[in-house]
């Protein structure tokens, strides 16, 4: 074993880290709400000027089915009410078996025992208290049983910054979002997701921030009662967040000079985030302001800013990945900066196993400009086709043959996704060349056979042999097809060097020899421009497309 340019001019500690491979209580059920009060839908409102901004944070609680959920029955916390029903069973020395409402006065009325005041009881206490009030007229031997079956509906008014404001029936034990969801919910435009008042007899008896409840969790317990209203405040300071975020949304601020680590309490920012712009206004003057998460955290923001969480910056490591013949991991992370050189002086290797001689890059942004000249290409090649003049009536009908058969040789070329393969060796001396992010070292295994494809009689793999040339494997491949180029040939060096030439041309261990189709120029006005593409396709993807 041993390791890669051991002695490289500059052996620098870039190597900071190395990145291993990918692997890592049963109740009676209760009777259907009745319908809401407010029974006739309002029209759906005109999309406003907001139209185009992110949605509200928080109004993802009113999709679906989630805030329409009414209770499926009564919790033991539940405190009766008058028009409530509640089943009485007794045993023993008095027998009662019956349902009773809760008459206005917040009593039931049991047989040879009295009223029983039960309005304000919880659902849990019921039959402790209604045995204690049996128990003033029988001292022993009985039993009491008791259950809820069904409180009584209640209308609710909603209203404020809600779509549809106006009075909802629902159980007292719905939530608030039940009643704001029966209103069309927040009117992201004009109400409030954080000042939320319920009210009874004018006075406020909770108060509701929808952040709370979808960052922590936190909804105050409210137990409506007939005629309670819902009020939706107005909207407070909202501010625009887009860019490096896991979701875009307007955030209102419950505070006069809101910063920007508030922002990222409710919406953080992604984790490769590194700058932040804000655009908005000062003094009645525009301001365009770039800085860094931290200076962020401390600035002041206001009404209608815009901020935008960027990940352009620049980290200090680059991650680059090995392929081929090598031992160890296969992802590095080096400084940025670091050289071809200096990597592979750590990467270790089996010297009958990997051919050193041949270590190459590939890389994106060079597969890039290989497949954008392709395409260039093909496109002047198909603008050629369809603009073809003709001088009579059967050279029409052949050039729109021409033009069908090379629209069809376009679109198989444009699949085609070349290799980005860069060339590092010159000779045996691999040159120290700058890496850059996502670059693929190549390190080939070493071998003697010679790969022969293409227009051949068939692909064919040979022993490598001495002093022979790309004839020689070819005929071991059957020889030349009938529609073969047989003046050139493509062959692909281990190294990722290409040489064009005939079939003389000398050919080395691990070589791939691409024989390519004929263009007959006869038959084709733009034989030429597609034997341009397919050289093109041969030399950066290493395959042969057949023309037609």
């Amino acid at each position: 074993m041993m390791h890669l340019w051991r002695n490289a001019a500059l052996v620098a500690a870039c190597l900071l880290a190395v990145v291993a491979d990918a692997g890592a209580q049963s109740e009676a059920p209760a009777e259907p709400a009745p319908p809401p009060v407010a029974s006739t839908p309002a029209p759906a409102p005109v999309p406003g000027p907001d139209a185009q901004l992110p949605a509200p944070f928080a109004s993802n609680l009113f999709l679906g089915n989630f805030a329409r959920q009414q209770e499926d029955g009564i919790n033991p916390e539940y405190v009766v009410m008058p028009g409530d029903r509640v089943v009485v069973n007794t045993w023993g020395t008095v027998a009662i078996n019956d349902v009773f409402t809760v008459d206005g006065q917040g009593n039931i009325f049991l047989p040879q025992i009295g009223p029983v005041q039960l309005a304000g009881v919880r659902n849990a206490d019921l039959t402790r208290v209604v045995k204690a009030r049996i128990g003033r007229v029988f001292r022993r031997n009985f039993e009491v049983y008791t259950n809820l079956l069904t409180s009584a509906p209640v209308a609710v008014f909603v209203t404020g910054g809600v779509a549809r404001p106006g009075r909802y029936a629902g159980r007292p034990s719905d939530s608030v979002l039940f009643y704001l969801d029966q209103a069309g919910g927040i009117d992201a435009s004009l109400g409030s997701y954080r000042d939320i008042t319920v009210m009874r007899a004018g006075k406020a008896i909770a108060e509701v921030d929808l952040y709370d409840f979808t960052l922590r969790g936190s909804m105050p317990a409210v137990q409506f009662a007939e005629g309670d209203t819902i009020l939706v405040g107005r909207r407070g300071p909202v501010v625009h967040v887009a860019g490096a975020v896991s979701v875009p949304a307007r955030i209102e601020f419950d505070e006069a000079t809101p910063t920007g680590a508030t922002a990222m309490d409710i919406v953080p920012p992604g984790p490769r985030a590194t700058q932040v712009t804000v655009t908005g206004l000062r003094k009645r003057l525009p301001l365009v302001r770039t800085m860094s998460l931290v200076e962020f955290s401390r600035f002041a923001l206001r009404a209608g800013d815009s901020i935008e969480f960027r990940d352009d910056g620049r980290a200090g490591t680059i991650l680059v990945r090995l392929e081929g013949e090598f031992l160890g991991p296969s992802v590095l992370s080096v400084a940025r900066g670091a050289r071809l050189l200096d990597v592979l002086n750590f990467v270790p290797v089996d010297p009958g196993l990997a051919d050193v001689s041949a270590v190459h890059l590939r890389r994106s942004s060079v597969a890039s400009a290989q497949k954008k000249s392709i395409e260039d290409s093909l496109f002047r090649l198909e603008r050629s086709a369809l603009l073809g003049l003709s001088a009579t009536s059967s050279e029409a009908q052949i050039r729109v043959r021409e033009a069908e058969l090379t629209s069809r040789f376009v679109e198989r070329a444009k699949l085609i996704q070349p290799l980005g393969r860069v060339v590092t060796a010159e000779g045996r001396t691999q040159r120290n060349v700058l890496l850059r992010e996502g670059d693929v070292i190549v390190v080939p295994p070493r071998t003697n056979v010679v790969r022969i494809s293409g227009e051949v009689r068939f692909a064919h793999a040979v022993v490598f042999s001495q002093g022979r040339s790309a004839q020689y494997y070819i005929r071991q491949a059957g020889g030349f097809a009938r529609r073969a180029e047989t003046d050139k040939v493509v062959i692909l060096h281990a190294n990722a060097a290409v040489t064009i030439g005939d079939a003389d041309a000398p050919v080395r261990p691990g070589d791939e020899i691409l024989v390519l189709p004929r263009v007959d120029t006869k038959l084709l006005q733009n034989a030429a421009d597609i034997t341009e593409v397919l050289y093109q396709i041969a030399v950066s993807a290493g395959v042969v497309l057949a023309a037609f």
